[in-house]
């Protein structure tokens, strides 16, 4: 009995590839293989010009177009037919490790890469060379490459060696070689499945509408031919080398007896190899913005493949400017979820916020509104600072809001008794645009504090206590502009922008001390970065990881381009402040506007963008958000607390977290960040209506979901609503 296991052992494993399957795709691509090598032999399918050309005359691309599509259709035929008669080949892990001969499958997957590695060192070829043009290339000459050009240079290249060297990983019987296979091919079958879909997209556009589909077949052939062939067949290579890690795993049977450890680690399969899909799939689903980043992925294909339109800067640059309002309200709104509270209305507080803020620029604010919002802002500085004193916990802060709250109240009251004299004008005068947005800022504090405040003294839930402010906010501009009408600044001060005046020696100061704050930040971050690349590098013989290689280039290239980063912001820093050395005598005169929200005519190393394109200042003040409130989620004590409040209130209270000044404080920073996003949209559109913002909560609430932030609190991430925001802009666009 024994002997005969022995005996079994040794003979060659047959492949265990789903063969049905397998065999019907290779039949699939077969087939189309040699139907496209037929039509380009009869010269019914012609590639490169073919004016006065009879159709018997192949050009060379069409040789060797024919010579491969009919080569391939010959292999992938044999492979098919290996399977069907179900041939004891050795499997994958004996050709690596017993160096039995090369199976029908493995060769199938050796010709697939050779010819993928070829095709894209040909595509960065061409591109180089200006004979494959991308982008508009109008009075452009050859020799000069755009970005999208560069970018399919760098990919391509990179590609092809990569694909190369796994070619050389088979035939050298690197074990390597099978794990890199399976990342080659997978991703390659997604490119082939983009370029069939832009086929499909473009059929309606080649196919003349009086015309048939079978009188325009060549053309549709064409279109999809390519990316069909390139899909099907690495599907099945694909399938092929990762069978038996499929199988591997299904076949694991746990432990029946012994100790609890053994039995636990027997069934225990997150060290054994996986196949590449498997290993997405287990790495998405560790977090819930996994659908995020799979949304956007599907939805930039989508679109990009749809439209020559969507990936043009015009598109994206509109893209993003069209999201500035939300994508700043969605960080409040991700911070305020992750503490397990909602708020219904940011709409509201961004139309009442706007119109602060635009209403004390204009000179439009009745003094009324002037009255009330000054004995808001002062209750809530005096009583709020005192009752943190009277807690037992007094702090210089505590002190300046009692002294603030009492001035503003002083203030009004000052207003109350002028209006009793008679003498206080119906209207505020115009303010400084510094000071309009400050006032509106503390106003917006002082709503999102009353819903903090009602949420922790009632016990209602927050849903229904921001749908009632939702309505009562919603009064105060519907009020203030009422029948329809809109604050216009123009209407007041025509073309003059809000100008504001920087003493120039401030640049000079301010600039050359940030950039000492980078230089310090580089001096942790750099050091780091190389000592990882060298440990990489001594340890390279004795790495056992299958992408060792790919790790070493990456962790170079990590730390090249954070370099070159750090030194691109300091040369941006050293240098305006050298530019404003000679201009000190004078005073630099900025728009307001555009200083916020204004578009941006050009950037450094780039130039002068075109009047088409609509990037906005603020897209990069949002960004600066993102980064800014990320780093205080995940980096400070603050933000584990928001965390731990979400999650298990209970716990927090126990570990002596403060959790009902967390949620206010979150309230308070969610309204600020509205009335910066109210400032960013006045500052881009200049004109304020009454149901401003209308809407708005629903759409940063379901962005900051789709980004991963749990419903019932405890999870979430800044950069998450980042890309709800996102998928939400691409719509937008990609539909238009």
């Amino acid at each position: 009995m024994s002997a005969s296991r022995a005996s079994s052992a040794e003979e060659p494993a047959k492949s265990s590839p789903s063969l049905s399957w397998n065999v019907i795709l290779l039949l699939i691509v077969s087939l189309a293989s040699f139907i496209v090598a037929e039509q380009i032999i009869t010269g019914w399918l012609t590639l490169g010009e073919r004016i006065n050309i009879p159709r018997s005359d192949l050009n060379p691309l069409e040789l060797m177009a024919a010579a491969g599509t009919l080569t391939w259709g010959i292999i992938t035929l044999r492979t098919a037919w290996s399977f069907i008669r179900h041939e004891r080949t050795p499997s994958i892990q004996q050709y690596f490790s017993d160096g039995v001969p090369l199976p029908p499958g493995i060769l199938l997957t050796v010709a697939l890469l050779s010819a993928i590695g070829i095709l894209s060192l040909l595509v960065a070829q061409q591109v180089i060379t200006g004979w494959l043009p991308l982008g508009e290339r109008i009075n452009i000459p050859r020799s000069d490459l755009n970005f999208l050009e560069w970018a399919t240079i760098m990919s391509a290249t990179f590609w092809g060696v990569a694909t190369l060297r796994t070619v050389w990983g088979f035939l050298k019987r690197d074990r390597r070689a099978w794990a890199w296979g399976q990342w080659v091919l997978l991703i390659t079958a997604v490119i082939g499945l983009i370029i069939l879909m832009s086929g499909v997209f473009d059929i309606s556009t080649v196919i003349p509408r009086s015309g048939t589909f079978l009188d325009n077949l060549p053309a549709v052939q064409l279109l999809t031919a390519p990316g069909l062939l390139i899909f099907l067949s690495c599907i099945v290579a694909y399938r092929y080398i990762t069978v038996e890690l499929d199988s591997r795993a299904a076949t694991t049977s746990p432990a029946v007896s012994g100790p609890l450890e053994s039995r636990a680690l027997s069934r225990d399969t997150s060290a054994m190899p996986a196949p590449a899909d498997q290993v997405i799939r287990n790495t998405l689903s560790k977090s819930p913005g996994a659908g995020a980043i799979i949304g956007l992925i599907a939805i930039l294909i989508i679109f990009s493949v749809a439209s020559d339109l969507f990936l043009e800067p015009r598109a994206l640059a509109g893209a993003l400017s069209t999201n500035i309002t939300r994508g700043v309200v969605a960080i409040g709104i991700t911070m305020l979820m992750i503490s397990g509270e909602f708020d219904l209305s940011v709409g509201s507080m961004l139309g009442v916020s706007g119109l602060a803020f635009l209403g004390l620029i204009t000179g439009q604010l009745p003094m009324l509104f002037v009255f009330l919002a000054a004995v808001s802002i002062g209750m809530v500085a005096f009583f709020g600072s005192l009752n943190l004193i009277r807690g037992g916990q007094p702090s210089r802060a505590a002190w300046v809001g009692i002294v603030f709250g009492g001035l503003v109240l002083a203030a009004s009251g000052f207003i109350f008794v002028q209006s009793l004299t008679g003498t206080l004008p119906q209207y505020l005068p115009p303010l400084h645009p510094i000071i309009s947005a400050v006032v509106a800022l503390l106003l917006t504090a002082c709503l999102g504090f009353l819903n903090g405040y009602i949420l922790i003294r009632t016990g209602i839930p927050s849903f229904i206590v921001t749908l009632g402010t939702l309505l009562a906010f919603r009064a105060i501009p519907l009020l203030l502009v009422a029948e329809g009408r809109i604050l216009r600044y123009a209407d007041y001060f025509g073309n003059q922008p809000p100008n504001i005046y920087i003493n120039r020696w401030l640049i000079i100061i301010l600039a050359p001390l940030l950039a000492v704050v980078v230089a310090l930040v580089a001096r942790s971050v750099l050091p780091a970065q190389w000592q990882r690349f060298r440990q990489r590098l001594d340890n390279y013989v004795q790495d056992s990881n299958d992408f060792r290689d790919l790790f070493l280039v990456g962790s170079f290239i990590s730390f090249l381009i954070t370099a070159l980063a750090i030194l691109l912001v300091l040369y941006l820093l050293v240098g305006s402040a050298i530019d404003q050395l000679g201009q000190t005598g004078t005073l630099l005169e900025v728009s307001f506007f555009d200083l916020m929200n204004g578009r941006i005519e050009s950037l450094p190393l780039i130039g002068q963008f075109p009047r088409e394109i609509n990037l906005r200042a603020g897209v990069f003040w949002w960004f600066l958000l993102v980064a800014v409130f990320q780093f205080v989620l995940t980096q400070t004590r603050y933000g584990n607390a928001t965390f731990a409040v979400g999650g298990n209130p209970g716990a927090a209270r126990a570990q002596g977290i403060n959790t009902n000044r967390v949620k206010i404080t979150n309230f308070i920073l969610l309204s600020l960040l509205v009335g910066v996003a109210a400032i960013f949209d006045v500052s881009r559109v200049q004109s304020v209506d009454a149901l401003r913002g209308q809407g708005l909560e629903l759409e940063v609430i379901a962005a900051s979901v789709i980004g991963g932030t749990l419903l019932t609190g405890g999870y979430g991430r800044v950069f998450g609503a980042l890309l709800g925001v996102f998928i939400f802009g691409i719509l937008q666009t990609g539909l238009v």
